[in-house]
Order: structure tokens, then sequence, then C-alpha cells
């Protein structure tokens, strides 16, 4: 395992609701001898149970320096395009666009607080990517400016305000300025002149 992997690991949660559940499939299955309708939530709740217990076994997520890993298959960072958030905060289901139109789905049953570490991971190293339609140097532009004061995300690109013209023509106006003082055309006994009037 290489230095500085981050692991994800699937909330135990999951496991216990769903014994919880699995248990509520057991009684209405014991119940379906005196009702037969009972037969209905028996079934939903196995169902349930079978959802929580296959989430529950998800394989853990590494974080890497140059790729991340789902269990065993590994996904390079410079192959990600597009990462589409569904509306689940957890599990956390993301739509993953690699490159040459390959299509995964990353599914995170995790603790809220690690979902965001996640989260906020894979939006740091994916510099590719686009993140439910949001370029990654404008994303972390918003994050900058939205951040509280002296909490600010790493930038690894400075933000350009001004196109290379435009930083030229401020640079000559800012020495234009510092030699003679004033940026107006205006000649110096003009103005003198008129003050004493």
């Amino acid at each position: 395992m290489e230095p500085g992997v981050e692991i994800f690991v699937p909330s135990r949660v999951y496991a216990r609701v769903g014994w919880a559940t699995l248990a509520g499939s057991l009684l209405c299955a014991l119940a379906v001898f005196r009702e037969p309708l009972a037969l209905i939530p028996a079934l939903g709740f196995a169902g349930g149970a079978a959802a929580l217990f296959w989430l529950a076994a998800r394989p853990p997520i590494r974080i890497g320096e140059t790729q991340f890993n789902v269990g065993e298959r590994a996904i390079a960072w410079r192959e990600i395009r597009e990462i589409n958030r569904s509306r689940f905060v957890s599990p956390l289901v993301l739509r993953l666009k690699l490159t040459n139109s390959r299509q995964k789905m990353l599914i995170y049953p995790g603790e809220p607080e690690q979902v965001q570490r996640l989260l906020i991971e894979l939006r740091r190293n994916s510099q590719l990517a686009t993140f439910d339609g949001v370029t990654y140097r404008d994303y972390w532009t918003w994050c900058t400016l939205n951040a509280p004061q002296g909490h600010n995300p790493l930038l690894e690109h400075p933000v350009r305000m001004f196109s290379t013209e435009d930083e030229a023509e401020v640079e000559r106006l800012y020495q234009k300025l510092k030699t003679v003082g004033r940026l107006d055309a205006r000649a110096p006994e003009a103005s003198s002149g008129s003050d004493e009037d």
C-alpha cells in the first residue's frame, strides 16, 4: 500500500439495521400462520434486509495520490471526466464518467461526515473532471469565495481575473501613474493656472 492512502469503509449502522430488519421479517413470517397477509410485510422486510446487508458488504474505498480503488478495481484520477451526484446523502451514489465513454457507479454507505470527506477528496484529486456540471477550477474558486475567514481550500492554480492583454494594460497604466503622478493628459501648468482663478 502506498503512503498517504486514506481508506473509507462502510458504516456499521447498515449491518445493525439490516439485522433488525431481518428480525422484523422473521416476526412477520411467524405471523403468517395466523394471518396470511403478514406475508407482504415479511417479504418487504426481507428485501430491505437484503439491500442493507448488500450495502454493509460494499468494499472499502482507498484514496491515493494517483488513483482511487474500490475494492480491487482501480481508477486513475486522470481518467475521470465527470462526477454527478444523486440526491442521496447516505448512501452516497455517484455516477462517474471516465475516458472512452465508460461509466461507473460509485456507492459508498458511510457516515455523513465520512461521505463529505470522500466527496472533498474526490473533488480535490479529479482535476480534469466536472462536478455536477461545474468545472474543477470554478468549483474551488466558489469554495474559496464562500469559505469563512481563515479557511481556504488549497488552490493549485491561481484564478486569472484578467486576460493577458488586460494585465498588460493595467501594468502600463500603473507604470505611467508611478512616473507621472496622474493618469490624465492635462498639462501641469494648466491645472495650476485654473487653481489661481
